[in-house]
């Protein structure tokens, strides 16, 4: 008889995912993937620069800052920097060069350098806009206690400007208070309703809280209002997944992977969706391109579980061992190979795993439950019995 295998559940903030498991309580025949509800987007910060009117200041440096704009807008961030440091050089106390310049630090993935220059612009005048640009700097470096101060200072100086609700959500949503992300959410709609963004954000949260209903209503709204929007798209798909409607939230996550080509981790979502249609084949080609696009421990230890299905357990372990690679300290990816190696008859090996996954994760009870059935094929009766009361105790205490 073999052990029961395992059930992967992808556990996903607004950023970043977690992997978990679980083991049914009798044996199943295969892994049974279930979906991340996605990322979500919320405006890090929006460009002032057409609006804002730079006085006294001479033509040129009026010039020289429109096309720094110009660049920002066009995506060329790197020479935005330089244009911005220019104009800096010749005008030291102009606060939207160094928030620009922050911006465009931001976009190419330096929150330091960023975070260095908002702390300016905001010594030289201390606006909304700014607020909410660092505030979504420290979010990027995981301050999110500072993150939330930055927006709430924001909202504080402009409370009917939207974007700093929008943004404290995803502060919110990161600590799982969904609730309060909902509120502000709720405020930002109210202040701009027709937001396709602000929308989309509001779909995803209403999927955190497993209310699909009202996240379609949402997400449909947003497509209606910018049809290119790939997040909306993915946050609907997600929508669809929680109402088991598989066909329909496979068309939404590839209409999302075709607007944007970027959002390459959208296609573990698509595996998860193909294994549970039935369609290994295609659900491993999907976890393939998520690997090679980039390699993460959740990818492989989702494909090893479609290969088991597959019955090709030579890929199987080594996904399993990739995942160890990528990741030594995954409990999961060690109670997962304990149960290749039992079923497998190779009980020395399976002990090992089991044993590893207990010390990195004391409280992930499948792995008791796993050594227990061990100790029970080993005739270990005692150790089996304490393995299944710790079990039993750690699966009635409540989850974080």
């Amino acid at each position: 008889m073999k052990l029961a295998k395992i059930l992967f559940l992808i556990i996903s903030a607004a950023v970043g995912s977690n992997i978990f498991a679980q083991v049914k309580p009798t044996p199943s025949p295969v892994a049974s993937p279930s979906p991340s509800p996605g990322n979500t987007e919320f405006r890090g910060t929006d460009l002032r620069i057409k609006t804002v009117q730079i006085g006294e200041i001479s033509v040129k440096t009026q010039k020289d800052a429109d096309d720094a704009a110009s660049l920002m807008e066009q995506g060329k961030h790197e020479e935005a920097i330089i244009a911005w440091t220019n104009i800096i050089k010749t005008n030291p106390k102009l606060m939207i060069a160094y928030n620009n310049r922050g911006y465009s630090y931001l976009q190419l993935g330096k929150p330091d350098p960023a975070i260095e220059d908002f702390n300016t612009a905001l010594k030289l005048s201390p606006i909304a806009m700014t607020y909410n640009n660092r505030g979504m700097a420290l979010a990027k470096k995981g301050d999110i206690e500072g993150a939330m101060a930055d927006f709430s200072k924001a909202i504080e100086l402009n409370p009917k400007d939207p974007l700093g609700y929008n943004n404290r959500a995803d502060t919110y949503l990161r600590v799982n208070n969904f609730e309060l992300a909902l509120a502000d959410q709720n405020k930002a709609l109210s202040l701009s309703p027709n937001d396709a963004m602000f929308l989309s954000n509001r779909c995803y949260t209403h999927t955190k809280m497993r209310l699909p209903e009202a996240a379609l209503k949402d997400c449909n709204r947003a497509v209606e209002l910018n049809p290119k929007f790939a997040y909306a798209y993915m946050n609907r798909g997600n929508a669809y997944f929680l109402l088991s409607s598989f066909e329909s939230a496979l068309a939404d996550i590839d209409t999302a992977l075709k607007l944007d080509t970027t959002l390459t981790r959208l296609n573990l979502d698509r595996g998860y969706i193909l294994f549970q249609l039935g369609r290994a084949e295609e659900a491993v080609d999907s976890f393939t391109k998520a690997i090679n696009a980039q390699p993460s421990a959740d990818s492989y230890l989702f494909r090893a579980s479609l290969y088991a299905k597959l019955d090709k357990p030579d890929l199987e372990l080594a996904d399993y061992k990739k995942a160890i690679e990528i990741e030594p300290n995954n409990a999961v990816a060690y109670n997962n190979r304990g149960i290749f190696y039992l079923n497998r008859g190779d009980t020395g090996a399976a002990l090992a795993d089991f044993n590893k996954a207990i010390e990195l994760n004391p409280k992930l009870s499948v792995s008791f439950k796993n050594r227990a059935y061990l100790y029970k094929l080993t005739g270990e009766k005692e150790k089996a019995q304490t393995d299944e009361k710790t079990a039993e105790s750690l699966e009635k205490q409540p989850l974080n």
